[in-house]
């Protein structure tokens, strides 16, 4: 997940500014289309000179090219095909210029609005697009506006927005369902999931973000969850530092991903005895697992290098 140029204030209110949205745009929503589609076509491709050349000057200096190089290889570790418009934002600025606009086909509904950044120009757009990748969804999001008569880009993101075909309105129905049952494990991984996968950059917040984030607020993780990582969990004279948890999709189904440290790997089978001492530590503080994963993923990172050592368990029924 990454992004470009810095977010403003979580927007709460609809500025002064019109947002007009797709077929009512009229002729120029073609234009706009056509414009953001060729520089995420580029950055699909990996055409960095193309992409690079769609930037807005002050993106350029910004970036770079070679910036932009580092971004473009990150993205097409997705594997990205298939880019696909779903909506676009025109917005006019008027005589008050406002740093974001908020639009909205029903404000009063949360998946029916978006705050959008806007800077100073007369005419810019916002165009938000969906794409493929094994055992995920994208959402990209495209910044354009108007330099010298040409529809340039000021700002871009990619990210997931769906594990196994579940998007962020799922996963957080799920983890609802899962508070209630009273499995905080399941829980506060997917409400974390859910607001992950709606995100859609610094420059596009959608409505849905909010209510995900405070209903999430409302729930207690537990302690093995507690703070930023690396977690440390312990089990009598055992120890492990976590350095990640969450969850991971594999082959159209989702299982729950831990990732943590080891010191020096001699053997396979060294390592992959420390995995499963972890996973049987695992499954008996957190049965609650195989009620929404398919399986638990267990990550070795060598302390101080980049080897790394998986063991899987897939549990018999699909979830």
């Amino acid at each position: 997940m990454f992004g470009l140029l810095a977010a403003s204030s979580w927007a709460q209110d609809l500025g002064r500014t019109p947002c007009i949205q797709d077929g009512d745009i009229g002729e120029l929503e073609p234009r706009i289309n056509s414009a953001a589609m060729n520089f995420v076509d580029a950055l699909f491709r990996g055409d960095s000179a193309s992409a690079f050349s769609d930037l807005s000057r002050d993106l350029r200096l910004k970036l770079g090219s070679e910036g932009l190089a580092e971004k473009i290889r990150t993205i097409q570790q997705f594997e990205p095909t298939n880019a696909t418009v779903q909506h676009t934002y025109l917005i006019r600025v008027g005589e008050h210029p406002v740093d974001h606009v908020v639009c909205a086909s029903k404000l009063l509904a949360p998946s029916q609005w978006v705050s959008l950044n806007i800077t100073n120009v007369p005419e810019q757009a916002h165009v938000l697009m969906s794409a493929d990748a094994p055992n995920n969804r994208l959402a990209v999001t495209v910044w354009i506006l108007r330099e010298n008569n040409e529809w340039k880009v000021r700002g871009f993101w990619v990210n997931v927005a769906a594990l196994a075909g579940q998007d962020s309105a799922k996963l957080w129905e799920n983890a609802r369902q899962q508070k209630q049952r009273m499995h905080s494990f399941n829980a506060a991984l997917l409400y974390v999931a859910a607001l992950q996968l709606v995100n859609r950059g610094p420059d596009l917040q959608m409505g849905i973000a909010q209510i995900i984030t405070e209903d999430m607020n409302h729930t207690v993780a537990p302690p093995e969850l507690q703070g930023p990582p690396p977690f440390s969990w312990r089990d009598g004279d055992k120890s492990w530092k976590i350095l990640s948890v969450g969850p991971m999709a594999v082959g159209g189904k989702v299982y729950v991903a831990i990732s943590h440290e080891v010191p020096e790997i001699q053997t396979d089978s060294e390592v992959d005895g420390w995995n499963k001492e972890l996973l049987t530590y695992f499954k008996n503080r957190f049965p609650e697992y195989s009620d929404v994963f398919a399986g638990v993923v267990i990550r070795a990172h060598e302390r101080g290098t980049n080897r790394k050592f998986g063991t899987v368990e897939q549990l018999g029924a699909p979830k």
